[in-house]
């Protein structure tokens, strides 16, 4: 019994000494080198792709799969789950992204798409102010669900950040309208989003497979983004790993098998009966692989330039640039 328990053990230690995998990329899906660790750097062009979310089990009328209003009915629990599904590491993961991939500078504007709860956009703010002093509403927080940024309005004004970070629900595959959301959680009428070419820095965590058209949305970050070698995209995202080692293999199984059940815990007693957390396994089970990701990227107009992996090829950091020729 003990030697059983000590496998779990010894991943989840495996876990938090995890060194990432830095994989560098000419601008597209091609490797150039990695260090630490290889990951499966196999390329292959993607297949033509249908809309990410899905139909609910219990009929069109119910939320689809993968939608804002998906995510409006486990606004409640995801902080916790995320929480329990990534043993805290979540919080690292979007650390790395804001401090590493972002390189961010005082005056940054700062777009975060499928900002959820608020997380990054907080971490970004919190920054900014240690660089200096951020203007009103420098920083953006974008997403599709009314109930995730209910809870993320609270978080904001939690850290006095209300005046840096201004919460707004949209699309982020047009991202011309939006609607500002208030301290109460309300939403006002639809009013110009964010002016072409004026944002500095784009991240987005754990969004994108959730987008219906991925292409849309990433076309949509290039008109967005200012025409600089300082503009960045960051995109953080979960995808199935390799399995070509134990550990890799290990958490294939935690993905297919763990997390449904957890997810099941979380939402008990809901009408879905965790509905939810089963299509987040199928959607990351359908995500390209990172370097098939990468020519998704190049194609709509980003450069990658490194993919960081982390949790055993589980959770993929995209650092890219849009193209400038």
């Amino acid at each position: 019994m003990l030697a059983v328990m000590m496998v779990p053990m010894g991943a989840v230690l495996k876990l938090y000494t995890e060194a990432p995998t830095v994989l560098y990329v000419n601008g597209g899906g091609k490797k150039v080198a990695t260090s630490s660790t290889s990951t499966n750097t196999s390329s292959v062009t993607p297949s033509k792709r249908a809309d990410a979310t899905e139909e609910s089990k219990e009929g069109p009328a119910a939320p689809r799969m993968g939608s804002g209003s998906m995510f409006d009915n486990i606004a409640v629990v995801y902080d916790k789950v995320n929480k329990w599904m990534t043993f805290g590491l979540d919080e690292q993961w979007r650390a790395t992204m804001v401090k590493e991939c972002m390189q961010l500078r005082p005056d940054d504007k700062v777009l975060d798409l499928a900002t959820g709860t608020a997380d990054v956009g907080i971490h970004v703010a919190q920054q900014l102010r240690h660089l200096g002093n951020p203007g009103p509403n420098a920083v953006w927080g974008l997403d599709p669900s009314q109930q995730m940024l209910k809870v993320g309005v609270g978080k904001v004004h939690d850290k006095n950040l209300q005046h840096v970070v201004r919460l707004v629900k949209g699309d982020a595959q047009d991202l011309r309208e939006v609607q500002v959301i208030d301290m109460n959680g309300d939403v006002a009428e639809k009013s110009p989003g964010l002016a072409e070419g004026t944002v500095d820095k784009i991240s987005m965590s754990f969004g994108i497979r959730n987008v219906p058209d991925r292409t849309k949305a990433v076309k949509e970050m290039v008109r967005m983004l200012r025409r600089s070698e300082q503009s960045r995209v960051c995109i953080l995202e979960l995808s199935q790993p390799t399995g070509d080692n134990f550990f890799s293999r290990l958490a294939q199984l935690f993905i297919t098998e763990v997390v449904p059940l957890m997810g099941k815990v979380a939402t008990m007693g809901s009408a879905t009966g965790g509905e939810e957390y089963a299509y987040f396994i199928r959607s990351i089970l359908r995500f390209p692989k990172p370097l098939e990701f990468a020519e998704e990227l190049a194609d709509a107009g980003l450069s990658v330039e490194t993919i960081t992996s982390f949790a055993f090829g589980a959770v993929n950091l995209y650092t890219a640039k849009p193209t400038l020729t």
